[in-house]
């Protein structure tokens, strides 16, 4: 009998991994420059046809660079944009300009295709894709919905229709209009006015690039920021906080990193009593 259960419980477990879309691979299908990247606590660069993973912390240089899950998942970054890569098709927006699409979905269940920013989160409709807008320095997202309707995941939610513009505050609060804004138009990037297509990955010919274990300078947009995300950032380089000058920075910036504090100054335990000597 517990032989059969255990082949049972085997079986649930094997079947959900089968069924599940979540930590699909992401690759870097074409970049005009290299991309740097943050992978766990080191900093890194990507090129064409590299590997990407969830957790990695993008950022690019001149040009676009677009990316590519196995899924389905199109994405593309504009010059001088950072973007964090996540499982179930997820990608957080830190600022700067992505272009995404979401692939058909055929047969249930399917990852939700979402975009985090610091004003929400947009869900990407099944065969739809949007321009998302995070300008750095300002508390406003906007989002053009280019094919389908997107979804602001906000209480009550607010569909962005196909061909709608939104502008989403820093509270939340949605405001639709027929058109994007001509400022709107003109920065956005020229790659983006076609359509996002599959493209053919070819392996990179290179050795693995040089790293660097991440400087408070490397991650530092994304500590202080106000994506979800931010909260697994202090467990994900606590590690670096034996490094002196990555300690000393983020010593300095606590008013902005409350959630530090208790690595850096760790609470006393209960009936722990100090030892003093003479």
């Amino acid at each position: 009998m517990i032989h059969r259960l255990h082949l049972w419980a085997a079986g649930i477990v094997i079947a959900a991994a089968l069924a599940s879309p979540a930590h699909a691979a992401w690759r870097l299908a074409s970049s005009d420059a290299p991309v740097s990247v943050v992978r766990g606590t080191n900093a890194t660069s990507a090129a064409a046809g590299d590997t990407l993973r969830d957790g990695d912390l993008l950022e690019s240089r001149e040009g676009v660079a677009h990316l590519q899950d196995e899924h389905g998942t199109l994405v593309a970054l504009g010059p001088r944009t950072r973007a964090m890569l996540m499982a179930d098709a997820h990608v957080a927006l830190l600022s700067g300009w992505l272009k995404i699409a979401a692939a058909a979905c055929a047969t249930a269940p399917c990852a939700q295709v979402r975009v985090d920013s610091e004003s929400g989160a947009l869900d990407v409709g099944s065969s739809a894709a949007a321009i998302v807008a995070a300008p750095e320095g300002t508390q406003t997202v906007d989002v053009f919905s280019e094919t389908g309707t997107q979804t602001v995941a906000a209480k009550p939610p607010t569909s962005i229709p196909n061909g709608r513009f939104a502008s989403i505050g820093s509270l939340g609060h949605v405001q639709l209009s027929g058109r994007p804004t001509d400022a709107f138009v003109t920065a956005m990037p020229v790659a983006f006015r076609d359509a996002l297509q599959p493209l053919a990955v070819a392996r990179p010919a290179r050795s693995a690039p040089p790293s660097h274990a991440a400087t408070y300078d490397d991650i530092a947009p994304w500590l202080d920021s106000r994506l979800p995300a931010r909260k697994s950032f202090p467990a994900r380089f606590r590690s670096r906080l034996t490094d002196r000058a990555f300690r000393h920075d983020v010593q300095a910036h606590l008013n902005t990193l409350p959630d530090w504090r208790a690595l850096l100054y760790p609470p006393e335990r209960p009936g722990v009593r100090k030892v003093r000597y003479p």
